[in-house]
């Protein structure tokens, strides 16, 4: 899966979780450039466009996506060290 940039934000990292042949789930850290920071986004992707509705998942299958964001380097260190002390 590349890497996209657009007039919004930037990719800089993304992990997803497929459900059948047209649906999948993302998580992706982009750079929002009109912030000049980057961000956390989940989102549901359908026929490799991303939907304009929210991603809705089970325990389950949050856990893979979460778990193929850790792999995937979505997450800082600092958040995965902060989400550890929070659980």
């Amino acid at each position: 899966m590349a890497l996209r940039d657009t007039a919004y934000a930037t990719e800089r990292a993304t992990a997803n979780i497929i459900f059948d042949s047209s649906n999948e789930g993302r998580i992706e850290r982009i750079l929002v450039k009109e912030y000049g920071q980057d961000e956390i986004r989940f989102s549901w992707w359908k026929n490799g466009k991303m939907m304009m509705r929210p991603l809705d998942l089970n325990e389950d299958d949050l856990l893979v996506l979460m778990q193929n964001a850790v792999q995937a380097g979505v997450f800082t260190p600092e958040f995965r060290l902060k989400l550890r002390e929070l659980l």
